[in-house]
């Protein structure tokens, strides 16, 4: 099973750069649908820190978010 990452690598080599042009405005529909992305990113940063422990990774809560999201982060999930 590849990663996202690696699955992203393919779809850009595998690609022309008109294609992925395409696909892109394609996918504009999409923009009017929840949250943009620099808004969750800087929500979960926000509300998350990321600190190393011992041999994995642990979320801390800051709580410093300074306004109301206008979506729920309450579906964020990590795995390790």
């Amino acid at each position: 099973m590849s990663t996202i990452l690696e699955n992203l690598v393919k779809y850009f080599q595998n690609n022309s750069r008109a294609e992925i042009d395409k696909d892109w405005a394609d996918s504009e529909k999409y923009d009017q649908i929840g949250p943009k992305i620099s808004d969750f990113l800087e929500q979960s940063k926000l509300f998350y820190v990321i600190e190393p422990q011992d041999s994995y990774w642990e979320f801390n809560c800051l709580n410093n978010i300074i306004k109301n999201p206008e979506f729920s982060s309450d579906f964020f999930y990590f795995s390790i």
